[in-house]
């Protein structure tokens, strides 16, 4: 008995010990997260430009840098279970599996004065640029969605889907494929005309005719947007990397829509084979709440494609992006010839 008793002591100061242990580990853990926040607030901020000419120029971007609290976070997610990364890890696992992935409704751009206070209107750093004979267009019906800003606060920019056309320019310009970004504040536009968000795509249209009226080279024309359902449903991590998943958005309600669907599925294929499941595939939409058209009764070669989604880094977008521009240069390429 008194053996029992002793080994029922022992198992409760080794409990009290590793209890202590972990409070300590956590008190560390939120002392260093404090810390490191008040330093990298002291830090000067740079410009949307500069940023934007960091991604552009940097092959190998990383913008972790929460490095300082992996060991730590990984320590505490084996022994709790518990991920500070991710606080669904927290609920009940009854609760998890009740969580519905909602990605087939219409993206509601009527809140764009709310994304105005977390993501901006992103000037082109090269604007004197000249561009002669471009044959993709690049443009943003939503330009102010935005990406998750996690790990770079310290550029002082939201980092938003503007960057993504911009990126695929210069990705697409590895490949010899001249390509044109669309620079007209939409959002003005919309305030000019006092039309509400759901009448963006009716901007856009406007800016995508003054292209083609201006450069008759255009022959393929991508909206790019992204998705605003959550990190599991946006995100691919495979050979080590993390991609930004790419979703394809077809509205049905034009008469030449099979050959929009048809440019989208072949592409789609495509990025599957360079990436198994990068692309999450095709969006077909019609009905009511649903704009149905996106501009491709324009052109049989005009795409709405979702890169990632509200969650997604920039690093991650970026690691997309350059497997876009290699499956969409060699479409174009083929095509052409």
């Amino acid at each position: 008995m008194k053996k029992f008793k002793s080994k029922k002591r022992n198992n409760h100061k080794k409990k009290r010990k590793f209890l202590k242990f972990i409070l300590f580990i956590f008190i560390i853990y939120i002392f260093s997260y404090f810390s490191f926040t008040y330093l990298d607030n002291k830090i000067t901020y740079t410009s949307n430009k500069n940023f934007l000419d960091i991604i552009l120029n940097t092959s190998n971007l990383n913008t972790d840098k929460k490095s300082n609290f992996k060991f730590i976070g990984n320590l505490l997610n084996k022994v709790t279970k518990i991920s500070f990364s991710d606080p669904v890890s927290v609920l009940d696992e009854g609760i998890k599996n009740n969580v519905i992935k909602i990605d087939d409704v219409e993206d509601n751009y009527d809140n764009y004065t709310e994304l105005e206070k977390v993501s901006n209107y992103i000037e082109n750093p090269n604007k004197d640029e000249v561009i002669k004979d471009p044959i993709l267009y690049l443009y943003n019906s939503h330009q102010l969605e935005n990406y998750s800003s996690n790990n770079n606060e310290v550029y002082n920019i939201k980092p938003n889907v503007m960057l993504t056309s911009y990126m695929l320019k210069e990705e697409m310009e590895k490949y010899n494929i001249v390509s044109l970004v669309e620079e007209q504040d939409i959002n003005e536009i919309l305030r000019i005309n006092n039309w509400s968000g759901s009448s963006a795509y009716k901007a856009s249209k406007v800016l995508i005719e003054d292209a083609i009226s201006k450069n008759s080279s255009l022959k393929y024309f991508i909206d790019l947007h992204r998705d605003s359902v959550t990190y599991n449903y946006t995100t691919l991590k495979t050979n080590d990397k993390s991609y930004a998943k790419l979703y394809f958005v077809i509205g049905l309600e034009h008469d030449n829509y099979e050959k929009n669907l048809a440019f989208a599925t072949k592409l789609s294929d495509m990025l599957n084979k360079e990436v198994e499941g990068i692309s999450k595939g095709i969006l077909a939409k019609q009905g009511k709440n649903v704009n149905g058209i996106y501009n491709q009764d324009i052109n049989s070669n005009v795409l709405l494609i979702e890169v990632g989604g509200v969650d997604n880094n920039i690093e991650e977008v970026k690691n997309t992006i350059e497997i876009l521009a290699k499956v969409l240069s060699n479409y174009i390429k083929g095509d052409n010839s």
